[in-house]
């Protein structure tokens, strides 16, 4: 086989992730009054490390009556821009219902904690505006080699996340605790005699923080805060954050516990042009309907980018996950989050035009009951373990996604049925198609089993896909049933046609491990052998690519270039694939994708 096939998880497994979603959406997140932990210094108008994070200026107008906040400002001031306050909590304790607060550029270092009114917080036109969980860290003592900052004691839950869903290698990973030295994140030690150049400690007995290389010269940051807000309940409906930074907050693995930088636990919260980078868990937590994700960044977080429970028509459009589960949370066993982003318990979640890359686990992941997702368009590439995931849950739409040289899987379908896969390019994964069924049963999940769901991989389609591989005796498609009484189960797909299976010496090793029904697989090493005993991809190609094959695809442009094998070799376009991928339902198209990203 071209690598292991997928643990077998145990429910156990899906009763703490399913305990710790139902927890968000339930609400059981302890509430702060805005204002009510902020002690910090407000904001200073210079911070080593944002500048290199990824933050676009933008020209979002401001309103006749915005609360204006600068670096500068006093928070006994007007709020206007010619007498500005100088905190974000402050303007957001004098907000009233439906205010726009409006940020001048510079560094804020705050929580504001619970909000309870619609409010939009967007930057200056032209500035960027960063929020941050950390404090420029001095008054350091050279001790034996290491430097000691004394009196050291933020108010952090150390004890907040699951143990199953730490990794033995990294035992450190659920501490919130973080160090950035001219932006550069340290290592967390657990010993102070431990530590090194490159390495922190936190002393929590005698309330010290100890590095291991010598601060002077630098800027120091220190996380002390573990969230920014929380958007909670009807009356914060339609709130927008835009166009600013939020970044080093040290957000919990519990995620009913201020599990990440924001939460969105209001109804139609949209987050939009926003950069959401080095938390110590999540960037950011959707748990209610009507939530919208436009462009931004989510890169560089502890376990995920962004995480979304119980958000029905969730729509996330043209955003970057990248570099995500900076902590190394574990990625087998009994719990498992890490993701760029992860979604569960959601209807209808549009994820459109994305990029999904280098995370340190699975790129895109819904699981526990997502029904009918539209995935389109997006890139998903170079991910440590899938490109994109869809588990125990029911129909999607994949359609138009460039998934390439991820770590595992390019895509993986797990216990999950009505999936329809077309116009995919997948360009040298590890594998890249896995089909499975796991062992559990929908009992585990309320939710799962109140929708109806069955938990069985069957009905799959894959249509007009574009397969290639590096190596000639690399398997395409991989196929395993681990269900315990597999006997009535389904062959995995329904239809499959128009495909195309290109590497460089067609016909050596298994071309697929295919699913025939009653937890049966067989191997298959040529096209035409396949055919005849499946009847499936009658129309399909098996040959060497092209010196050649894609327009730019260091540019992330995919389409075939002229006269490659698949150009208008492909079957007929459905017209609701080709709305979904915006383009006109023609009878030949290429096989793969037809688009770039976010283009038609």
């Amino acid at each position: 086989m071209s690598q292991d096939p997928p643990p077998r998880r145990s429910p156990r497994r899906t009763l703490l992730w399913a305990v710790a979603v139902l927890a968000v959406a339930g609400v059981v997140i302890a509430a702060l009054l805005p204002g009510a932990r902020h002690d910090a210094p407000g904001a200073d108008e210079v911070t080593a490390s944002a500048a290199d994070l990824p933050l676009e200026a933008t020209e979002y107008p401001v309103p006749d009556g915005a609360i204006v906040v600068a670096p500068g400002g006093n928070d006994h001031a007007a709020g206007t821009v010619a007498a500005p306050l100088r905190t974000v909590a402050a303007a957001f304790s004098r907000a009233p219902q439906g205010a726009t607060i409006v940020l001048r550029g510079g560094t804020y270092r705050e929580t504001v904690g619970m909000v309870k009114k619609r409010i939009t917080l967007q930057p200056y036109p032209g500035e960027k505006a960063w929020l941050k969980g950390t404090v420029v860290v001095g008054g350091w003592k050279a001790n034996g080699g290491r430097w000691r900052h004394e009196g050291w004691n933020p108010d952090l839950c150390r004890t907040c996340f699951l143990k199953a869903i730490i990794d033995s290698a990294h035992p450190l990973a659920g501490l919130p605790d973080m160090v950035f030295v001219d932006g550069r994140p340290l290592k967390q030690v657990d010993d102070a005699d431990d530590v090194r150049p490159g390495t922190f400690f936190v002393d929590t007995d005698d309330k010290a923080l100890v590095l291991g290389e010598n601060p002077a010269g630098h800027t120091v940051e220190a996380t002390k805060f573990d969230r920014l807000l929380q958007f909670d309940g009807e009356g914060a409906r339609g709130s927008v954050i835009r166009g600013v930074g939020i970044a080093q907050y040290a957000s919990n693995q519990d995620y009913g516990n201020r599990a990440a930088m924001v939460v969105a636990n209001a109804p139609d919260v949209t987050l939009e042009n926003t950069t959401f980078a080095w938390s110590a868990s999540t960037g950011a937590l959707i748990s209610q309907p009507g939530g919208r994700v436009v462009g931004g960044s989510f890169v560089d977080n502890g376990l995920a980018g962004l995480v979304a429970n119980k958000a029905d028509g969730l729509r996330v459009t043209g955003g970057r996950f990248a570099a995500n589960n900076q902590e190394r949370f574990t990625l087998s066993g009994e719990a498992i989050g890490a993701a760029g982003m992860k979604v569960t318990h959601t209807k209808r979640p549009v994820i459109v035009d994305n990029v999904f890359e280098d995370n340190i686990a699975s790129g895109w992941w819904c699981d526990l009951g997502c029904t009918d997702a539209l995935v389109a368009r997006n890139i998903a590439r170079a991910n440590a373990v899938n490109g994109l995931y869809y588990e125990v849950s029911s129909r999607a739409i994949i359609a138009g996604n460039v998934i390439a040289g991820n770590r595992a899987r390019g895509l993986k379908i797990s216990s999950s049925d009505g999936v329809r896969v077309h116009q995919n390019t997948f360009d040298r994964n590890a594998l890249d198609l896995g089909l499975y069924n796991d062992p559990r049963s929908p009992e585990v999940d309320p939710y799962s089993a109140q929708a109806g769901l069955r938990w069985l991989t069957s009905g799959t389609v894959l249509a007009n896909n574009l397969y290639v591989q590096a190596g000639s005796g690399t398997r395409f498609v991989e196929s395993a049933d681990y269900k315990e009484d597999q006997g009535g189960n389904a062959a995995f797909v329904a239809r499959s046609d128009g495909n195309a299976y290109l590497r460089p010496v067609p016909g050596t090793g298994t071309l697929l491990t295919w699913s025939v029904g009653a937890g049966r697989t067989a191997d298959f090493r040529t096209l035409a052998e396949f055919t005849k005993a499946t009847g499936q991809d009658a129309h399909a190609l098996q040959t060497a690519p092209a010196a050649a094959m894609f327009a730019d695809p260091a540019k992330g442009d995919y389409r075939l270039r002229p006269g490659v094998p698949g150009v208008r070799a492909g079957q007929p376009l459905p017209a609701d694939i080709a709305a979904a991928l915006g383009v006109k339902p023609v009878n030949d198209p290429d096989i793969g994708v037809l688009t770039t990203r976010g283009h038609s």
